[in-house]
């Protein structure tokens, strides 16, 4: 059984004012972190996760600048690691 502590959910924000969200479930390959590609440029965007735990109490992370986010992520997608070596 999935619960919603399974997914994070992410707003992503420019001059901050929201421009779209994503959604992440753990157990799950699909949707690509490097869909968040397309907000450009990157620099200009931040990201911040949030969701609920196992007591279905609402969390939210740290926002971040969504260019660092994604070069984090560099090791572990390779759509990301292409992006930024073709960068």
């Amino acid at each position: 059984m999935t619960t919603s502590a399974n997914v994070v959910e992410y707003t992503i924000e420019k001059n901050n004012e929201s421009v779209g969200r994503f959604r992440k479930h753990m157990m799950c390959t699909l949707p690509d972190y490097a869909d968040l590609l397309k907000y450009q440029p990157l620099n200009e965007h931040t990201i911040t996760p949030w969701g609920y735990d196992e007591e279905e109490e609402e969390w939210e992370g740290k926002t971040k600048n969504l260019e660092k986010f994604l070069r984090e992520m560099r090791p572990y997608n390779k759509k990301i690691k292409e992006y930024f070596e073709n960068e």
